[in-house]
């Protein structure tokens, strides 16, 4: 096997669009660590809006000119523990709720690419390097583990922690064997025979960049009304993130990789769920519902339609990516567990952990203390709280 020789680190001014996107895509499809939100169709929109006052760090593999590697990283100056760092981390790292953020490599050259990229990863300037998301069991996590073991290694501390379970289903047989093994199939069958019952009642399927235009405002629409009653969307709090949904959504329908599915009844927008395909897996990213309707299960009957054509599409997987929500219980049949591995550098760095670490602690022992239904009414609290700040700030 020929060794990967030239390695190129990406300079700051080179846009992300640097290596192709046709070859970025490509090599997203083969890695064994591709999925949604590694390939150009979600990064490239994500720059475009969360890249300001950021500096990108992207490192690519190539032998003889073909990619066979890419490590899609930025660096920025951020406040841990009230220390200023130099912080580098994943593109798609923050509140746009990527999971599986990773290292991209050629099938079979996992060890030589991220060898390469840990050399030189080592070399940028960083105080802390962040990286969340990673899935627990993925290669780049184990070779990290190794490469910085416990304690101090070349002056480098690593920690880490455990972040998100991600539910999924393994779609073997077929969807009538599934159902027979799901526990609320009954109450699925009683909603979906009134439902589909009453007048204007039908479920479009966006895919194409003109259907997503629409299908994603009924979306938003629906996803901001699902949360009001909540305080307000983590994942969808701003202008900003509905603007990089916007340009994701066409990217992706472009791609033919969107399902953006739309529930109407009375020929109006009721439940929406935001669908991505990548390679044979079926993404169910978010979701939103008119809560008018809500006592109707519009969102479990339209839930169930998408991993019935997830069955008739052939694919082989349906995750319903971060999240411990009862539902995703009712449906799954296995589960992820994502993590976050820090390392440590430097002065400024060891403070800035020490501080963290207190914060974290005690931030862990109230969450200990409490129960979930009053960790959720704080949590709903908070974004309540947030609405007249970010209105204060509108022009």
């Amino acid at each position: 096997m020929s060794e990967a020789r030239v390695i190129e680190v990406l300079p700051i001014e080179t846009t992300i669009g640097a290596p192709g996107a046709g070859e970025w895509r490509d090599l997203n499809l083969r890695s064994r660590s591709g999925n949604m939100f590694l390939g150009p169709e979600w990064l490239e929109p994500w720059w475009k809006h969360f890249g300001e006052g950021r500096d990108l760090a992207t490192l690519c593999v190539r032998e003889g000119g073909r990619l066979i590697g890419l490590l899609p990283v930025f660096i920025e100056t951020a406040r841990l523990g009230g220390v200023e760092v130099r912080r580098l981390a994943f593109l798609g790292d923050g509140d746009t709720g990527c999971d599986d953020l990773d290292l991209l490599s050629e099938p079979g050259r996992e060890r030589e690419v991220i060898e390469h990229c840990l050399a030189r990863l080592v070399e940028l300037p960083w105080d802390v390097c962040d990286l969340d998301g990673l899935w627990r069991e993925s290669f780049t996590a184990l070779q990290l583990a190794q490469r910085f073991p416990p304690g101090t290694a070349a002056g480098i501390l690593r920690d880490g922690r455990v972040r998100y379970v991600c539910p999924y289903i393994p779609l073997t047989g077929t969807w009538e064997q599934y159902l027979e093994g799901l526990g609320r199939r009954e109450n699925l069958r009683r909603r979906e025979k009134w439902l589909y019952r009453q007048p204007g009642v039908s479920v479009g399927c966006a895919r194409t960049p003109q259907d997503a235009v629409r299908a994603t405002e009924e979306f938003l629409q629906l996803h901001r009304a699902r949360w009001s009653v909540e305080g307000g969307s983590d994942g969808l709090s701003d202008e900003r993130h509905e603007a990089f949904h916007r340009d994701a959504a066409q990217r992706l329908a472009q791609a033919g990789m969107l399902r953006m599915y739309t529930l109407y009844a009375a020929r109006r927008p009721v439940a929406s769920v935001y669908g991505v395909i990548h390679g044979a897996k079926f993404n169910y990213y978010q979701s939103g519902y008119d809560p008018n309707w809500a006592c109707k299960s519009v969102g479990l009957v339209l839930l169930a339609r998408t991993v019935q054509d997830a069955f008739g599409e052939g694919l082989k997987e349906f995750d319903f990516l971060r999240g411990n929500e009862g539902y995703k219980a009712d449906w799954s049949r296995g589960e992820r567990w994502t993590i976050q591995i820090r390392l440590w550098r430097g002065t400024r760095a060891r403070a800035a952990r020490a501080a963290l670490g207190a914060t974290l602690f005690a931030r862990a022992a109230v969450k200990a203390a409490l129960p979930q239904r009053a960790l959720r009414m704080i949590r709903k609290a908070r974004r309540l709280l947030r609405e007249p700040f970010k209105t204060m700030q509108e022009p």
